[in-house]
């Protein structure tokens, strides 16, 4: 049996570390950046038309409220038309 030996060639690189290289091809434009009041305002759908209605509801309940108590007694001495001197010193 011969065996035979072959010293490798010193100007060739082994295939082993020859770097795989990847190509990476954009196929569209990148989408436009988005800025803090870009999202600002597109957060404010339905989340704020739910705040806004609960404003306006509020405001509503307040005046409402303040509205009917002017028009009746708060206290059980005023709906008898008596005087009291709680106030005065």
């Amino acid at each position: 049996m011969v065996v035979t030996w072959q010293q490798p060639d010193p100007g060739r690189i082994p295939e082993s570390a020859v770097p795989t290289v990847t190509i990476v091809e954009v196929s569209k434009p990148p989408s436009p950046e988005l800025s803090m009041i870009d999202v600002a305002v597109a957060a404010f759908g339905l989340t704020g038309a739910i705040m806004a209605a609960a404003l306006v509801a509020g405001l509503l309940a307040g005046v409402l409220f303040t509205w009917y108590r002017s028009r009746r007694a708060i206290t059980i001495i005023e709906a008898r038309g008596g005087q009291h001197d709680l106030f005065k010193a």
